[in-house]
């Protein structure tokens, strides 16, 4: 079959698509998803004994299972690409060192975590959404912005003060904007409408009002480095105004208080003492010289938390996935995990030209430029591990970006079998 067959190109207008509309129009599994993310958001509290933020990830991954279970031939999702990764996971899950684990760790429940968001893609992509369904979801994602800015603002009391607080607590709502800026930096490189480029101003502005040092820069950069249609000079020009306001934001006061113990200091003093890193620096540096006697393959399972356990007493995360990845599982496993990354940034991406709509190749493409972000926040971050903030709600639009295609195919496909009768 040919993928360009041309009478299949034409996209029937959509009509306006109303939040009542787009929230119904989405399956069970996707209202999940965006549900559960805000209730991560919210944080805290227990639901029949059980913690909600462990919910959060556990419903959608048990719905997701249910469906694989059921349409497990309808998958296109490309799981062979993530197959080593989890494979490799299972392995180390059989051999993890259950006795020499801090009682709080618990590797099946890390393992699943980082599989969740595969799990959940894979399920999604199940699905056959029209183009009319693909905007519903941008809709409901619109609306999940506007929740996530008035949350943050409930949080810092910005509007009733007029100020910020030095310490803001917006890890989880810091880890979803960088999505939702791939998500509104690629539309509207693709439509043009201001409303995107206002709504990814916003949401970018986010990490400086959090005071978050590596997620003002990914957070800028999903514009420049959007894979959205935009010219090479137009790209340059966005990347140096990017380099500007996250100059400006560096020498801003918040920022230079938290960034140096002395409240000052330039770009040559970032790699000098005065650096405040909240204590993240004396956990890498005591991981790293440990993990030298076992770089190639790690401590296995659950080893990373419990060293950091016993450095700290209260966290078991390094705010550095990266490092827990390489402490765990070795040069190997960070090779595998990186590698599977990057297989599906480049398969979205060739996927594009097989589609008909152009929201069909926002979605793909949103969904390779959110890697981008999400590598950038792994090294002084936890976005890998806390899947509800970033993963489960990346994948699904991965999901239906091949959900999509596949629909076009099958369309194709029974089309072409059609007989055609004469005049």
């Amino acid at each position: 079959m040919n993928p360009h067959f041309s009478q299949f190109d034409a996209v029937a207008p959509q009509p306006a698509v109303t939040p009542l509309v787009a929230i119904k129009t989405l399956p069970a599994l996707i209202r999940l998803v965006m549900v559960f993310t805000i209730v991560a958001f919210v944080g805290g509290g227990t639901l029949f004994g059980y913690n909600l933020s462990g919910i959060a990830w556990v419903m959608p991954l048990a719905v997701a299972l249910l469906i694989l279970a059921n349409n497990f031939s309808k998958i296109s999702f490309p799981y062979g690409i993530w197959l080593p990764w989890a494979l490799f996971l299972f392995a180390q899950l059989a051999v993890a060192d259950y006795a020499n684990l801090d009682p709080r760790v618990l590797p099946q429940q890390r393992t699943f975590q980082v599989l969740s968001p595969i799990v959940i893609g894979m399920a999604v992509s199940t699905f056959r959404p029209t183009p009319f369904e693909l905007e519903s979801f941008v809709t409901v994602c619109r609306y999940l912005s506007f929740v996530l800015l008035a949350i943050v603002a409930a949080k810092t009391g910005i509007l009733l003060t007029g100020t910020l607080p030095d310490v803001t607590g917006l890890a989880p709502e810091v880890m979803t904007v960088m999505l939702l800026c791939s998500l509104f930096a690629n539309r509207y490189l693709f439509l043009e409408e201001k409303r995107d480029f206002l709504l990814w101003s916003l949401l970018a502005f986010v990490p400086f009002i959090a005071v978050t040092r590596t997620a003002i820069a990914a957070a800028l950069l999903t514009f420049p480095l959007a894979f959205g249609p935009m010219r090479i000079s137009r790209r340059i020009v966005a990347l140096i105004l990017i380099v500007l306001l996250g100059g400006a934001a560096f020498y801003s006061p918040r920022v230079q208080k938290k960034m140096f113990f002395s409240g000052k200091g330039d770009v040559s003093a970032v790699m000098g003492d005065d650096l405040a890193t909240s204590g993240r620096s004396f956990m890498w540096q005591k991981m790293y010289a440990y993990i030298d006697d076992d770089l190639l393959t790690g401590y296995g399972t659950g080893s990373g938390e419990t060293f950091v356990y016993n450095i700290t007493g209260k966290t078991g995360y390094p705010h550095n996935d990266w490092l827990l990845t390489l402490f765990d599982y070795g040069i190997i496993g960070v090779s595998i995990y990186a590698i599977c990354l990057i297989l599906l940034l480049f398969h979205a991406v060739s996927r594009v030209k097989y589609c008909s709509s152009e929201i069909n190749k926002l979605f793909f493409l949103t969904g390779a430029s959110a890697i981008i972000p999400f590598c950038l926040m792994m090294t002084t971050d936890n976005i890998m591990v806390y899947v509800t903030f970033f993963g489960n709600l990346h994948f699904t639009i991965l999901g239906l970006a091949y959900g999509a295609l596949q629909a076009r195919m099958d369309n194709a496909r029974r089309s072409l079998s059609v007989p055609q009768t004469g005049e």
